[in-house]
């Protein structure tokens, strides 16, 4: 993944190994925020020396914009959270819905061959603006000066040569200046049938079209094709195919069956993919979307995969909803950890740090030095560089969040950009960062750098059968269930130590987990006696228990086992379980007005009568902390 930024004015993060790009490359990104106007200030320069020695040393995390979902979590969640492709989306874009749309033919600019004529071959017969050729012709579309598109036949060569004889052939509109395979059924062209665009005597091939396009008076080469077999040259460019491959083999319930849990993440980003491209119908008037990182990276039959044309076809027409209309689906590599927010509400990326053989996040944290000469390589207009001062931060995450504004000084004044601008004019990975070093004044964590608080304060969770979740007062939404087919209704919930997470459950002990609280085990995959009724997180955070409406009670992570009620004589229909303070044990309480103690937790006697004595069936139970009570202390 690397950074681009165009005439759009805006730069998005992608998927791409290799190092960050400073303006003037293409490579992997992407963006939808629009670059902050630069403006000088005051002449505002610390008082200390002028000097260039010295360095600073940003320490961050992450890799590109973090808006939406991040590629490595993705694959953590589906390789180690044990998630679907659903769930994942769900999490990231937790503001969403699951819908579906048809397919439609999408304008796809071919930015390597900006400002040259159009040059296409193809090794069957195929034709161009109604003209046929034979197989192998190599035939040009040059824009001339009237506007108008001339049709030329190479005399001299075949196929794709870097020094051909042209003669003329017609003179058309650009409406007709279009070359079309001898092949009206896309997704099943091979090399020998489909169109090829000639770059220097190489051949790119391309399902579907080559059209033809005018910008400012420039020509644009354009591939006209379905999106469903778009995504099929997008999918592959964006993640790593081999993930599909990754992981214990899971049941997928779509046309691909069975697949390692890896392939939950293409699935994803095929979902992604398609949602972004088809909010982006029409957004260049003559096209729709770019094939560079600036919009996604897109490589034709080139970037083709078997495994990942499998994910495109397993979600066929599936899109994310926002209010009705098709999401913006943003993504970037790596989100460090936390979301950035915007669009979609920032989350908790668990799994962002996922290590595993063959798949490990070099970006999740790193490190990177400047010295004081290539800072001032970088704002050549500000003189020595004397200063940096950090202003504002989104506040999710290790030193206050991601950097929103930082002000850098120098002797012929200062300027104040969007950390997103800082780390492109420098090259850093993401705008997540945190610095020390020497040779000039550094405050990384001023007092008003943070715009969003962290402490807790009042706040609460509600869930329904569907899925959904209610996020109120402070409580923050980490994602839901809603718009998911589920396997039986969600009958409960618990929310981590930290307030940065929570798990659902649903009556067949299916776990679904949000934010920062992980999978630890579920019994979705069992045949309960009895459906499940409730769960309890342990203190820590680091385990829970489910207890099914016979009483029995399933620990999962550091929650230990300590009994439960089949098998042991108990009657009644339990409805609740919660931990025993201070001790190894729990209580499950039932409707009809029992509560049993396993484990250590102490026997509590003469409550039957008591609770028996309460209006309707009992449904929940609380302990009190082991700590004296401040109102009776």
């Amino acid at each position: 993944m690397e950074l681009d930024a165009r005439a759009k004015g805006s730069i998005r993060w992608r998927f791409h190994l290799g190092r960050v790009c400073k303006p003037g490359a293409i490579a992997g990104l992407v963006l939808t925020a629009a670059l902050p106007s630069v403006a000088l200030l005051s002449h505002a320069a610390p008082a200390d020396a002028a000097t260039t020695s010295g360095s600073v040393t940003f320490t961050g995390h992450g890799w590109g914009h973090g808006r939406g979902a991040g590629q490595w979590g993705q694959l953590g969640y589906a390789l180690e959270g044990g998630w679907n492709a659903n769930q994942i989306l769900l999490h990231y874009y937790s503001n969403t819905t699951v819908g579906s749309t048809t397919d439609v033919p999408i304008r796809v600019i071919l930015t390597a061959n900006d400002g040259s004529d159009i040059v296409v071959t193809s090794s069957s017969p195929f034709s161009v603006a109604g003209t046929t050729f034979a197989a192998g012709a190599e035939v040009r579309m040059h824009l001339n000066s009237t506007g108008a598109w001339e049709i030329d036949q190479s005399t001299s060569t075949t196929g794709c040569s870097t020094s051909p004889t042209w003669s003329a052939v017609a003179t058309v509109a650009q409406s007709a200046a279009v070359a079309s395979p001898n092949t009206t059924t896309y997704s099943t062209e091979t090399y020998s049938n489909a169109l090829a665009v000639c770059e220097n005597g190489t051949p790119y091939y391309y399902r579907g079209q080559i059209a033809a396009a005018s910008y400012n008076g420039s020509p644009r080469t354009l591939n006209v094709v379905d999106v469903e077999n778009y995504l099929r040259g997008v999918v592959p460019s964006e993640s790593p195919a081999y993930w599909g491959t990754l992981g214990t083999t899971v049941a997928t319930g779509t046309s691909a069956g069975s697949q390692p849990a890896g392939f939950y993440a293409l699935m994803a980003q095929a979902v992604e993919a398609r949602s972004y491209a088809l909010s982006s119908m029409g957004e260049f008037g003559y096209a729709d979307i770019c094939d560079s990182a600036y919009c996604q990276v897109y490589r034709g039959m080139q970037g083709e995969n078997s495994i990942t044309d499998q994910a495109v076809a397993a979600t066929a027409g599936e899109v994310m909803l926002l209010n009705g209309a098709i999401a913006r689906t943003e993504f970037s590599s790596s989100t460090g950890g936390y979301t950035a927010g915007g669009t979609f509400p920032a989350v908790v990326d668990t799994y962002d740090s996922v290590c595993v053989t063959y798949a490990c996040n070099p970006n999740h944290d790193w490190t990177s030095t400047l010295t004081l000469a290539q800072l001032q390589g970088d704002f050549p207009t500000l003189g020595t560089i004397q200063g940096l001062t950090v202003t504002q931060r989104n506040g999710y995450g290790d030193w206050g969040g991601r950097v929103m504004s930082i002000t850098v000084s120098g002797s012929n004044g200062s300027v104040t950009i969007s950390g997103e601008q800082f780390a492109w004019d420098t090259g850093l990975n993401s705008d997540w960062f945190t610095f020390t070093g020497s040779g000039l004044a550094l405050s990384p964590d001023s007092a008003a750098a943070s715009t969003t608080s962290n402490t807790a304060s009042a706040g609460f969770y509600v869930d329904s059968a569907g899925g959904g979740v209610a996020a109120v007062g402070a409580a923050v939404s980490y994602g839901s269930m809603a718009g998911s087919v589920l396997n039986k209704p969600v009958v409960g919930m618990a929310a981590t130590w930290d307030g940065g997470g929570y798990w659902l459950v649903a009556a067949d002990g299916g776990i679904f987990s949000f934010g920062d609280a992980q999978f630890y085990g579920s019994t979705g995959n069992i045949t309960l006696n009895k459906p499940v009724v409730g769960m309890v997180a342990t203190p820590d955070g680091k385990g829970y228990w489910l207890v099914a409406a016979d009483g029995g009670v399933f620990a999962f992570g550091d929650a230990p086992f300590v009994g439960s009620m089949p098998g042991a004589g108990e009657t009644g229909t339990a409805t609740a379980l919660t931990p025993a303070p201070g001790v190894n044990g729990y209580y499950v309480l039932t409707a009809q007005g029992n509560v049993y103690a396993f484990g250590q937790a102490p026997a509590i006697t003469g409550v039957t009568s008591m609770l028996t004595s309460l209006p309707g069936s009992l449904v929940g139970i609380a302990t009190i902390p082991n700590r004296p009570n401040p109102k009776t202390t």
